[in-house]
């Protein structure tokens, strides 16, 4: 045998030791980690789909002018309808929290009073309901004045109402707030007045209705822990027997190990392999090639 014939011998050996080398390095390579997610995965707002607004106003103010000393009336228009004793607006639209502590829920429609053959007009257009940290608020869009005009009065979104949130309720995906407490605003007030009044902050309107549903899949929970809040332990609070949901994070490839003891691997890989190819070749017989030709005999 030739020598050429033993060199894919030392061949496969070098190319042995490296496969061996990177199969190494892929066993002990840690998985590539997904990001984490902070919570369940669910939603942490949810598109409202359907909603409903009932409200009064204030009583007193709407016996006043449809009473015999303002002689007037009210229209409504843009979708908003009056069954007594409330006003109602449909189809409202928004986004809320799934904890219902932050969002807002408006509507469309308008209120026109008028009294005192025209010279009082007072308006009330597209309220939003909007929550903000456990509380809410009455957002209304008013207008007044006391003197004789053609065409409604000016209107502005103004934060009218503070609204007792003691009712709020949720059920799955549907929300409510049925006969909550208004009061008025000192903002509210000065719109309320107008031109004249006796209006002043605190003082209560009539209570409102509100009534909604989210999107599908989106559970909502009054005063649910959202995934940024931090939970304040108490003293007398017995622990929980359902575990928090726990944050983790990206978990780090320590790649620069493994570099090292791959690039380790690779070489011991090859220098085994060369070792093998050496032996191969001293452990070839050095005998010389054999020929045809026969001896001469000494003793011819």
């Amino acid at each position: 045998m030739t020598q050429s014939t033993r060199r894919p011998l030392g061949l496969r050996a070098v190319l042995g030791g490296t496969v061996l080398a990177l199969g190494a390095m892929l066993a002990v390579a840690p998985a590539v980690a997904q990001p984490a997610r902070a919570d369940d995965g669910g939603l942490t707002a949810c598109a409202v789909q359907s909603a409903e607004f009932g409200w009064g106003v204030k009583e007193s103010f709407r016996s006043y002018i449809s009473g015999s000393i303002a002689n007037g009336k009210w229209e409504t228009s843009d979708g908003a309808s009056y069954t007594t004793p409330q006003f109602h607006w449909k189809n409202g639209t928004g986004s809320v929290g799934t904890d219902l502590a932050s969002g807002t829920v408006s509507f469309t429609g308008a209120v026109h009073f008028t009294g005192h053959d025209g010279a009082l007009q007072f308006d009330l257009a597209n309220p939003a309901i909007e929550f903000s940290d456990g509380s809410a608020t009455l957002l209304l869009n008013i207008g007044a004045t006391d003197t004789a005009q053609s065409g409604a009065p000016k209107s502005a979104q103004v934060r009218a109402g503070k609204i007792d949130t003691a009712s709020l309720q949720a059920d799955g995906s549907s929300f409510s707030l049925k006969d909550a407490k208004v009061r008025l605003t000192s903002e509210g007030a000065t719109a309320f007045n107008g031109q004249y009044g006796d209006y002043v902050a605190g003082d209560e309107l009539d209570p409102i209705t509100v009534t909604g549903a989210v999107e599908p899949g989106c559970t909502l929970s009054v005063g649910a822990t959202t995934p940024s809040a931090t939970p304040t332990p108490s003293a007398t609070a017995q622990p929980s027997t359902k575990p928090a949901p726990v944050v983790q994070a990206e978990a780090q490839i320590p790649w620069v190990p493994i570099a090292v003891g791959g690039a380790a691997l690779v070489v011991i890989g090859v220098t085994v392999g060369l070792l093998v190819a050496g032996r191969g070749k001293k452990a070839a017989p050095a005998a010389e090639p054999a020929t045809d030709e026969t001896p001469a005999d000494p003793q011819s």
